[in-house]
């Protein structure tokens, strides 16, 4: 049976790393990976596609300085470290031997057809939208040409009668 796009995994070969166990808190309870990158704000997946396209030096590196941002963790740079180190060995290896830093998206850069498919219809919407602001903002200036010039005020006060 072939699972639907809609509801595929989205990059399961990050699995191992995404789910695995941080340190275990207070409570016995484990800090995944998954975690502590959301507890950041950041997307667990598109970060984990993001250390995966870097050597494994700079890949522990880069996630030892995010897991230091995490609050209330007394570690030590060392155990960061540590804790970076094994962690970034779940990574599936690269592609292209971390020759390339930077990926722009889980999805490699490339739109899906429904997605390239709704952007026309947003760029048909405002175009259309764009057309029937200038149609009409030339109907109401034909229709009207001496609403343009302003009644001087001064003169409309000064011939007034006082009010009783």
């Amino acid at each position: 049976m072939v699972i639907h796009s809609a509801y595929a995994p989205v990059l399961p070969e990050m699995d191992p790393f995404l789910f695995a166990c941080v340190v275990e808190e207070a409570e016995g309870i484990p800090l995944s990976v998954l975690s502590a990158l959301a507890q950041l704000g950041l997307d667990p997946r598109n970060e984990a596609a993001r250390l995966s396209n870097l050597t494994s030096e700079v890949a522990a590196s880069q996630l030892g300085r995010l897991f230091a941002r995490l609050p209330d963790r007394p570690w030590t740079s060392s155990e960061i470290r540590g804790i970076a180190d094994k962690l970034v060995e779940l990574l599936p290896a690269t592609q292209n031997g971390g020759k390339n830093d930077r990926i722009t998206s889980a999805t490699g850069g490339k739109t899906s057809p429904t997605s390239s498919g709704h952007l026309i219809y947003l760029a048909l919407a405002l175009s259309g939208a764009l057309a029937f602001g200038l149609i009409a903002n030339a109907f109401v200036t034909s229709d009207n040409p001496g609403a343009a010039a302003p009644v001087p005020l001064a003169n409309s006060l000064s011939l007034s009668k006082p009010m009783r």
